[in-house]
């Protein structure tokens, strides 16, 4: 299928402190992660996606860098239930077979059309929504404006510019997990892809 979204990426782990991962350093345990794919407008094969929010939640099975994009993790993925049923028709398939590929979510365990309730307000944004909730913030630089970044990441091919973020908190509550996590890394990017 022919696709081009354009929007804000958001991620946020449980490392404390920004993620070792990100420096190409193992962890202690294995790391979990929550994505929300802010689509702000775009295509997938014809159909306008356009406004549509994804979050993914992913449990990752190893806690060596060499083991991430071979390994993943599990995990879900929750989308908007506001998604049209032509959306659905190819939001999902797009997640499920292309997104969560190139992502770190190797064995889905399952698609979810939830409320959610996004709300961004000087750089801190937030969602509401049935098993998840989630705060994070721009981590502002020493001039007092600039946010922070990551240069030259491993993700630098797709997001040019990765801004860091500081996690306030981010919670989730199902399949059978109960995580609960504060002050946690994160970061932000925008993002123009296709395919």
């Amino acid at each position: 299928m022919a696709w081009n979204i354009k929007g804000v990426w958001h991620e946020s782990c449980a490392a404390e402190g920004h993620c070792s991962f990100y420096f190409g350093r193992d962890r202690d345990e294995p790391c979990k992660q929550l994505v929300l794919y802010q689509i702000q407008e775009g295509q997938i094969d014809g159909v306008d996606v356009g406004g549509i929010l994804i979050v993914t939640i992913a449990d990752l099975y190893s806690e060596k860098v060499a083991d991430l994009m071979v390994k993943g993790g599990e995990g879900v993925i929750y989308i908007s239930s506001k998604a049209s049923e032509e959306q659905r028709k190819v939001l999902e398939p797009f997640f499920v077979n292309n997104v969560l590929r190139m992502g770190l979510i190797r064995d889905c365990l399952g698609v979810k059309y939830v409320d959610m309730e996004f709300s961004e307000e000087n750089g801190t944004c937030r969602i509401k929504m049935p098993n998840v909730e989630w705060e994070a913030s721009l981590t502002i630089g020493g001039d007092g404006k600039t946010p922070q970044r990551i240069e030259n990441s491993v993700l630098s091919m797709s997001f040019p510019i990765l801004n860091i973020c500081n996690t306030h908190y981010w919670r989730y509550n199902d399949f059978g997990n109960n995580w609960d996590f504060k002050n946690r890394s994160g970061a932000r990017a925008a993002f123009d892809l296709k395919g």
